[in-house]
């Protein structure tokens, strides 16, 4: 048996195979198409399903936005309701505000007269306060002070009703400056110095008896001497004319230093109250018991009598006027309070 006779059909076999061939192909055709068929169908079916899904999700999701629709109209008029409501109350807010914004005014006002009129009522008790003073006290400096410190709470209140005040409050305060450069507070005060020293002021020795001059002439003998000798002691010429200043005793010598004191400390009295007739009567009469009295001779004597004649430099003064502020004020406020 050929070897190749498996391998390789005979021409015959072939033939027959070739008849064969058209009738397998059939099936082979028909179970393709059945397959191409139900897998059409099958896509046709998940298209149908998908779109009948889709409806039914569309539909679904209809309802539920009519519902969320429905409920979103709900809260819109819940939400107009409270809106309504809030603006109500926003009201009532602004008209307890508007009450509150008044009553808040008016108490600020009511706060800012009160200031006010501390203010004006406490310059005007400076203003007298500075009268008194420099009318009772000579005190130029505390009056000084007083109308500066009125000016302050002027210039602090602000009113332009109170300018000429202030204007007037200006020319005294340069009056009452020219005033203090006198300094008759200083020249008091030393004065009380002058008099607490005059226990160490040296009074003059107590003079010598004077020698009795020799008589001119012999010496006459007997009678005619012993007449001579008594006319002599009876009528006595003196060429000179110094007087002669008495002796004094202890008690007449501490009366003369308090006497002293009491002229010192009268005229500090009257320097402070402006007395200026008896600063200089009592400083003329102090000076001249320095001279008849003390030994001028000594520093502590001779500074007494410089301070005295700087005393006697003194002339009157008139005190400034400073009560036209004090007037003028009150004019204003008594027309500010009628109005």
């Amino acid at each position: 048996m050929d070897p190749d006779s498996d391998n390789t059909p005979a021409p015959a076999a072939r033939k027959r195979a070739s008849r064969r061939a058209p009738v397998a192909d059939k099936p082979i055709r028909t179970g393709r198409f059945a397959a191409g068929l139900a897998l059409v169908l099958a896509i046709i079916a998940m298209l149908a399903s998908g779109y009948v899904g889709w409806l039914v999700n569309s539909k679904r999701g209809l309802s539920d936005a009519k519902g969320r629709l429905f409920q979103v109209e709900q809260e819109t008029a819940q939400l107009q309701e409270v809106s309504t409501l809030m603006s109500q109350q926003l009201g009532s807010l602004r008209e307890t505000q508007e009450m509150l914004k008044g009553g808040v005014q008016a108490l600020h006002d009511e706060i800012g007269k009160g200031r006010r009129t501390w203010l004006i009522t406490e310059t005007e008790n400076l203003l007298v306060i500075a009268q008194h003073r420099l009318a009772y006290a000579r005190d130029a400096r505390q009056a000084l002070a007083a109308l500066r410190v009125a000016d302050r709470q002027l210039q602090q209140l602000g009113d332009p009703d109170y300018l000429p005040v202030r204007k007037l409050l200006e020319n005294e305060i340069i009056a009452l400056e020219g005033f203090e450069r006198l300094d008759l507070s200083g020249m008091a005060q030393r004065l009380g110095q002058l008099g607490a020293r005059v226990d160490t002021l040296n009074l003059l020795p107590d003079p010598k008896p004077r020698a009795e001059s020799a008589t001119a002439g012999a010496t006459e003998q007997g009678f005619l001497h012993d007449v001579w000798k008594d006319l002599r002691n009876l009528v006595s010429i003196r060429t000179t004319t110094d007087v002669r200043r008495p002796l004094l005793l202890a008690e007449q010598k501490y009366f003369l230093r308090e006497n002293l004191r009491l002229m010192l400390y009268g005229t500090q009295v009257a320097l402070l109250h402006g007395d200026f007739t008896t600063v200089e009567l009592n400083a003329r009469t102090a000076h001249q018991w320095l001279r008849d009295y003390y030994d001028a001779n000594t520093p502590a004597v001779q500074a007494a009598a410089a301070e005295l004649d700087t005393i006697l430099k003194i002339r009157a003064v008139d005190l400034p006027d400073i009560s036209a502020s004090l007037k003028t004020l009150r004019e204003i406020t008594a027309k500010r309070s009628a109005s």
